[in-house]
């Protein structure tokens, strides 16, 4: 039997495009192996691995949202080393800004990471069902694999921040499970930087002032961000804003990227469709855009100093400040921003 011009024809079209889905294949599977070198995965790693439950129906009481507002996910006794955070979604698969994540290192009385728990997962406003990067990630869980070394001690906890009081509805809105794993160390070395996340809201007059997504004082360095931008009520938004990195408390940012979306690895505007990558992407937010960049490699290190900042270039079209400082034109953006530093912060 002769075979059909339409047989033949994707015959042709499977035998064009092995090398080219090869291709794909091993671009992407180099872009992940980059991010996770797997040279030292033999070595045998000195401590002891553990893992600390809360949430769920098998765990204390207090543990969970049927008694209180604050739960304290996991209490720990360094030296050690948080390695994974989980946390499942509630039964609902919906969460919002009302949860609140904060981690506290070595008894500080302020957290070292404060904000929204969907925020920090890179899923703004918990709009999102996943969020695929490599060093956080959500589908029906939230998972987030930052070090985050300590010498005392290390507590994790949930903050609901709503109407609610404890009781069988919160539980039931609330994430429903989640572990703690780290590792147990002989030492934290004295130049290791404490892990620090921040959330910060603001509408404004881009055209009369910048936004300020971090003012850091001490020494440490940048390791990543997610940010949205959007109109409120309108469609569209600009991407002529500059990314400003001061350091030590320059007044000229040394560190500056012209271009909203050249920033997080994409030019001529965001892509018309998403776009996730292990350390850069973009998504649709609300009418406006988010983005998030990890700098693994590239981490932006301060000695006294930082303060990250987004606004217009000194030499950027005269047109977007007149625009933007018009009354009208208000712009509403988020950020949470993740960094190392020594302690205590400011």
């Amino acid at each position: 039997m002769q075979p059909s011009l339409l047989t033949l024809s994707r015959r042709g079209w499977l035998r064009r495009a092995k090398p080219v889905l090869a291709l794909v294949l091993w671009q992407w599977s180099a872009a992940w192996a980059q991010t996770f070198p797997l040279d030292d995965l033999p070595s045998l790693t000195p401590g002891r691995t553990k893992a600390e439950n809360a949430l769920w129906i098998e765990n204390e009481l207090s543990a969970r949202f049927n008694s209180a507002k604050r739960v304290v996910v996991a209490d720990l006794k360094g030296p050690a080393v948080i390695t994974m955070i989980h946390f499942a979604m509630p039964q609902t698969l919906k969460l919002n800004r009302d949860v609140l994540l904060r981690l506290y290192w070595d008894g500080e009385s302020s957290p070292s990471v404060d904000c929204p728990l969907v925020d920090f997962f890179c899923d703004p406003a918990g709009l999102r069902e996943e969020v695929n990067t490599a060093l956080v990630n959500k589908r029906r869980g939230f998972n987030a694999y930052f070090p985050m070394p300590f010498q005392v001690s290390g507590r994790v906890e949930l903050v609901y921040d709503g109407p609610l009081d404890p009781g069988e509805e919160l539980w039931k809105i609330m994430p429903c499970y989640s572990y703690v794993m780290y590792r147990t160390l002989d030492r934290v070395r004295p130049e290791t930087g404490y892990f620090h996340a921040s959330w910060r809201q603001a509408g404004l007059l881009l055209g009369q002032r910048d936004y300020l997504a971090l003012e850091a004082n001490g020494k440490g360095k940048f390791v990543g961000w997610n940010v949205t931008i959007r109109l409120p009520g309108r469609d569209g938004y600009p991407v002529d804003a500059n990314e400003k990195f001061y350091i030590d408390g320059e007044t000229v940012a040394s560190v500056e990227f012209q271009g909203l979306e050249d920033s997080f690895g994409f030019s001529w505007g965001f892509p018309p469709t998403e776009s996730m990558f292990p350390l850069t992407g973009f998504f649709k937010y609300l009418k406006g855009a988010a983005a998030y960049r990890f700098f693994t490699q590239d981490a932006i290190s301060f000695d006294k100093s930082l303060r990250v900042a987004i606004g217009f270039g000194a030499r950027e079209d005269p047109f977007f400040q007149r625009e933007f400082s018009k009354p009208g034109n208000t712009l509403q953006l988020s950020s949470t921003v993740y960094w190392y530093q020594t302690e205590p912060h400011a």
